[in-house]
Order: structure tokens, then sequence, then C-alpha cells
């Protein structure tokens, strides 16, 4: 699971379902649960958890941009670190910031995108696929 300290910034509210902001590593990320304690003000320091099987990869070519072409809300600017390549799956270290994320991909899409190495793209994640799983005692 990827790690994230991140600091909330907005919390909005309607009914029982909350869409949570937060700031990581000079990108802004989303959050939407069904729960939120009474520990989570604006300013709380978080950890965000995020399968790598959650994490989704665009690569966009010099002039194109994917904000109005997607619905994922966390579109994060990333560097490929490492390619860990297996028969069917692949492991894509991605950096932003002093953070780090981990996408599970197919062997196929490094393949169809020319992934490679040293190059930047797209992080992928859906508001529903990030959550809290620690708060710092501040």
């Amino acid at each position: 699971m990827s790690r994230l300290i991140a600091t909330i910034e907005k919390i909005e509210r309607v009914d029982n379902l909350h869409l949570v902001t937060f700031h990581c590593c000079g990108e802004v990320l989303k959050m939407v649960s069904l729960e939120l304690g009474e520990r989570m003000r604006v300013g709380t320091r978080v950890v965000l958890g995020c399968k790598p099987t959650a994490v989704a990869v665009a690569k966009i070519k010099e002039g194109e941009s994917l904000d109005q072409t997607l619905s994922y809300t966390n579109q994060i600017a990333v560097k490929v670190e490492k390619i860990q390549q297996g028969e069917l799956l692949a492991s894509v270290m991605l950096s932003f910031g002093a953070a780090s994320l981990e996408a599970i991909v197919t062997a196929e899409s490094i393949d169809r995108l020319q992934l490679e190495e040293g190059e930047h793209v797209t992080a992928l994640i859906k508001v529903s696929e990030l959550s809290i799983v620690e708060v710092f005692d501040d």
C-alpha cells in the first residue's frame, strides 16, 4: 500500500457523505468517505493509503491535457522512478515531491504506453480509492 503524508485543506459534507481535500507534496488530492472521525479537521495531518492496484498511469503527448477528458479527480504529475516488469503485471514506482506511489499495471500497458524510467506521466486515483490510514497527533 502506498502511504502519502497529507494535510486536510477542506471538508465538504452532505448528510453522511464527506468530500475531503488534502494537500500532499504540492498536489491536491481528494477522498470521499461515509464516515469521518471527530479528529478530522482542516489542518489535521494524516497518512493517506492507496492500493497499488487502484493507481492508473496515463501518458500524454506534448500539448495535450487529461483534465477535461477523464472523470478522475486525482490527476498527479509524477516521474517514473522504477519499472519491475513481470510476465503479466508490472510494478511502477512513481514520485512527486517527497512522496512515492506504486502502480500495478499490466505488462501489456507498459509496452503499449512505451513507458520508461525517468519520464513524466500522470497518476490517476479515484476519490473512492484513497483512505486515511493514520492521523498525526500535533
